[in-house]
């Protein structure tokens, strides 16, 4: 399966790059050909950091290819990737990562991460890897100024408890497995909250409600089925369109049966 991204109704930012997005590690090795962002090494290894099309906000995949100094492909590391963005108010801040890389059939290590916001002149993004060998010391490689493009996937959210006045912080993403088209298009729904500028831990309570409308058009559209949770912080469901055009669709992310956040994402076809 091959998670594409979509173009924002807004022009010129994209909110799904059509040609970008979140998919599986292909069965067959060179079955998809990725694009090969930086190389970098990490002791005697040479690390490549690879994406199916550019590194964006929302819920983006990374690979990494691993080969010692012989060309002969790492199978059996424990790898780590940490995103990180320096600000221009001098602050860092990562993002949420949805697990380890995992070695895919294509000999590739994998990661979905849920980049919160572009990269400028004044803020840029880096990332560590850090990989340890059976037998062997841990090594680390470095990518420095990785360019991530909005793509409108993301939307940031802050709730505050009426009682307790804790306010708490969401990251929500909204991604389309493939291109939008008219009838149902399957999505992954992704819930974060932050505690501080390091640490992001899933959100793995919510319950979440779709509600796609035309504006322009004063209509919505039933048949889309709601995320529900397949892993931490991570939910599937289905988005139903009626018709071409410019669409809205409002999340509405409540936990124990309180509406936290009515996040709206924007998409066009």
């Amino acid at each position: 399966m091959k998670l594409r991204a979509l173009r924002l109704s807004m022009a010129p930012l994209l909110a799904f790059a059509a040609c970008g997005g979140i998919g599986n590690a292909p069965s067959t090795p060179g079955a998809v050909t990725k694009i090969s962002i930086a190389t970098a090494l990490a002791g005697d290894l040479t690390v490549e950091l690879l994406t199916d099309t550019a590194l964006e906000t929302g819920l983006t995949p990374v690979y990494l290819k691993l080969t010692t100094s012989a060309g002969l492909a790492v199978t059996d590391a424990t790898v780590g990737f940490t995103p990180m963005m320096a600000m221009s108010t001098g602050m860092n801040h990562t993002c949420p990562v949805m697990g380890p890389p995992t070695l895919g059939n294509d000999g590739l290590y994998r990661a979905e991460v849920v980049f919160l916001m572009a990269s400028s002149d004044a803020d840029t993004w880096s990332a560590t890897v850090d990989i340890t060998q059976p037998g062997a010391d841990s090594v680390q490689a470095s990518f420095p100024m990785l360019t991530v493009t909005d793509s409108g996937r993301v939307k940031m959210f802050t709730y505050t408890d009426p009682v307790t006045s804790t306010a708490t912080k969401y990251i929500t993403s909204l991604n389309l497995e493939n291109p939008p088209k008219v009838g149902i298009n399957p999505i992954v729904f992704t819930v974060h909250s932050r505690q501080d500028m390091m640490t992001f831990p899933s959100v793995d309570d919510a319950q979440l409600t779709l509600d796609p409308e035309m504006p322009t058009m004063g209509h919505g559209c039933p048949g889309s089925e709601d995320p529900t949770l397949t892993a931490p912080g991570r939910y599937e469901g289905k988005l139903t369109f009626s018709m071409a055009g410019e669409w809205q669709t409002t999340v509405t992310v409540s936990r124990a049966g309180v509406v936290v956040g009515t996040p709206a994402f924007a998409t066009t076809f």
